[in-house]
C-alpha cells in the first residue's frame, strides 16, 4: 500500500479516577501495527493544553498529519476536557480559524455535533477544513470501537473526497452509523449527512 496516513489525536480526561483505562489509544496502536497509520496522541485536561497541542499540529512540521481526532467528551456544541474544564465549540473554531486547509476533523465522542446545519457549515467555512465528522449522540465506548477502527483507516488513507460518506452508506456500516448518530459534512458540498436506517438487501452481507 501507499505510505500510511498520518493522524493527530488529542484526548480528554474521561474520568477523575486515574486508574480508568478507557482510551482511543489502543485503536490507534492497532492501526499502526497493521501499517495503516502513523499517529501522534496527546492527553489534554485544560483549554490551555488543548490549544498548545493544536498549535503544534497546525505548524509546518506536522503538515502531513491531515486527520485531526478530538477524542473528547461533550454535548451539543461543547467539549468537556475534564470534570471542571469545558470549551465551547465556537471558541475552538476561532483557534482553528483559516488554519485547517486540507484537514479532516473528527469529533470522536459525545454529542458535540448535534448542532444546526448552518453551524456545521460555519465550522468548515471558518477553519478551511475539507471535512468535519462526529456524533450527535452520547456513544457507547465498546459499540463504537469497531466503527472507529474502520473510520480512522478510511480518513487516513482514502483518496476520494467523499469516502467517509460512501463508507457509512454501505449495508454493513449504515445501521451502526445511524445508531451512533454519526454525521459528516464536506467542504466540497457533500452533506450534512446522517445515514438512514434501511433494510439489508437480499443476500447482502451485514
Amino acid at each position: 500500500m501507499d505510505r500510511p496516513g498520518r493522524v493527530f489525536c488529542v484526548e480528554g480526561q474521561w474520568d477523575d479516577d486515574l486508574t480508568e483505562r478507557g482510551s482511543v489509544l489502543p485503536t490507534l496502536e492497532l492501526l499502526e501495527r497493521l501499517n495503516r497509520i502513523r499517529f501522534i496522541h496527546r492527553d489534554v485536561a485544560t483549554p490551555g493544553e488543548l490549544r498548545y497541542y493544536l498549535d503544534q499540529w497546525l505548524s509546518k512540521k506536522y503538515a502531513m498529519y491531515k486527520v485531526g481526532i478530538f477524542a473528547i467528551d461533550g454535548g451539543p456544541g461543547n467539549l468537556c476536557l475534564s470534570r471542571n474544564q469545558e470549551l465551547d465549540l465556537n471558541e475552538l473554531t476561532t483557534w482553528l480559524q483559516d488554519r485547517c486547509e486540507g484537514k479532516q476533523l473528527y469529533f470522536d465522542c459525545g454529542s458535540i455535533l448535534r448542532i444546526s446545519d448552518a453551524a456545521l457549515a460555519e465550522i468548515l467555512q471558518r477553519t478551511g477544513a475539507a471535512m468535519v465528522c462526529g456524533f450527535t449522540k452520547t456513544i457507547d465506548w465498546v459499540e463504537s470501537a469497531a466503527f472507529d477502527t474502520v473510520l480512522v483507516d478510511r480518513l487516513a488513507n482514502a483518496r476520494k473526497a467523499n469516502s467517509v460518506e460512501q463508507l457509512v452508506r454501505t449495508t454493513r456500516w449504515a445501521p451502526l452509523a445511524q445508531h451512533l448518530g454519526f454525521r459528516v459534512v464536506y467542504r466540497n458540498g457533500h452533506g450534512p449527512y446522517i445515514p438512514a436506517m434501511r433494510r439489508p438487501e437480499s443476500g447482502a452481507s451485514v
